[in-house]
């Protein structure tokens, strides 16, 4: 982990699309606390884990993984640059639910509460306003991904439902396998009014 020098950060918060709103003076006044500026090398620990570090990251550029401690060779996500992690300092801090690590050679902003002590409150209102949408976007993203899904058990369920229906019509069906494919179906249009 190592601080950045303040012409190389300008390059990177230029050409990243969460500041295309932030004015010079604005991206000038946030560069400014270059002490928030931090590279991270290939493998280094951003966050950690059940630690509960007050801090919301802003990845500039490079890549990030999220792991957990329990399945450590799963990889839950990829984040890219323009991607946001962690917490809103504002916010009641809980214990980090994921381990954030650099992929690559990674530059973060560190979002802390010293930094949103120090900004103009013109400035936290451009960042709260690209939280918002970025906010915005994950939610439309997941009402995507729960259409997606309630199709998918509407599928499922139709599907086993024509397959119940031949198997209640089969005569050497045991009674005990009737019941059990009988009971999986009701549990299955459950599952379906649930979603709906």
């Amino acid at each position: 982990m190592q601080l950045m020098e303040s012409q190389e950060i300008i390059e990177h918060v230029d050409e990243l699309a969460f500041f295309k709103e932030f004015t010079s003076e604005e991206k000038a006044e946030v560069v400014s606390f270059t002490q928030n500026f931090v590279l991270y090398r290939d493998g280094d620990l951003i966050v950690q884990q059940d630690s509960t570090d007050p801090s919301l990251h802003i990845l500039l550029n490079g890549e990030v993984e999220l792991r957990k401690n329990e399945q450590p060779d799963v990889i839950i996500s990829t984040l890219l640059p323009g991607s946001i992690f962690g917490t809103i300092p504002a916010l009641h801090i809980s214990p980090r639910n994921k381990n954030v690590i650099a992929l690559k050679k990674s530059m973060v902003l560190r979002l802390d509460r010293p930094m949103l002590d120090g900004l103009n409150p013109a400035v936290i209102n451009k960042f709260n306003v690209e939280f918002i949408k970025v906010l915005f976007r994950r939610v439309a993203e997941m009402n995507v991904k729960v259409a997606r899904e309630r199709g998918e058990i509407m599928r499922i369920t139709s599907t086993y439902g024509m397959i119940n229906d031949e198997l209640d019509k089969t005569p050497s069906l045991s009674e005990q396998t009737r019941i059990t494919s009988n009971l999986m179906y009701e549990q299955l249009k459950n599952i379906q009014h649930q979603a709906e």
